[in-house]
């Protein structure tokens, strides 16, 4: 009964003692947990190909996704339109191109990969009515470089396209290219100049 009472009093007793002001400051709050995902979509700094895809791409300059990123050869791109090009985006638990998706486990396998490419290749050829020429990869920054590096060994047999990765170079959007450059010609031999005797 005593602990009924003391139940109601103890409330009653912190109101009257603060009838006419409470001194002191007022009781803080512990701060808000804040999600890593909430931070990320709400970045103002964010591109708006990353806000498409929700991911971050990593900088050229300093980024891991790929070994010796900064002496990839790469272009800007002013004005870059996701539905206007065959992209396939890679984060550390799947790589997704159009509905075809590999995922967890299945991205430990080059055949799994292949089969998505391929697969998604034909879908885009039914939606576009003409053959990818090139393949985008669009590689959250998370992601490590052994997996990237695999995905676009992959990628280079599985289709006759160039392949391609987005990057940031400071605020500004950049295509790196991750083709191996033409193979030399040999020397025609009408411009082979012939010896001449002493």
């Amino acid at each position: 009964m005593r602990l009924f009472h003391l139940q109601f009093i103890a409330p009653l007793l912190a109101l009257t003692a603060c009838a006419k002001g409470c001194e002191g400051p007022p009781p803080q709050l512990p701060p808000a947990a804040i999600d890593a995902g909430t931070t990320k979509a709400d970045d103002p700094n964010r591109l708006p190909i990353e806000r498409a895809l929700d991911i971050q791409l990593a900088d050229r300059r300093g980024g891991t996704i790929l070994p010796a990123m900064e002496m990839l050869p790469y272009r800007r791109l002013p004005g870059f339109e996701v539905d206007k090009n065959f992209v396939a985006r890679l984060d550390e638990h799947a790589l997704k191109i159009l509905d075809r998706e590999a995922r967890d486990e299945r991205l430990d396998s080059d055949e799994a990969i292949t089969t998505t490419l391929r697969m998604a290749a034909q879908d885009y050829r039914d939606r576009a009515g003409l053959e990818p020429n090139r393949l985008v990869l669009a590689v959250d920054t998370r992601v490590p470089a052994e997996l990237t590096s695999r995905v676009r060994k992959v990628a280079l047999k599985a289709g006759q396209w160039r392949v391609v990765a987005l990057a940031r170079d400071g605020e500004q959007l950049v295509e790196l290219s991750l083709s191996p450059p033409p193979e030399r010609r040999p020397p025609d031999p009408a411009e082979t100049p012939t010896p001449t005797a002493p």
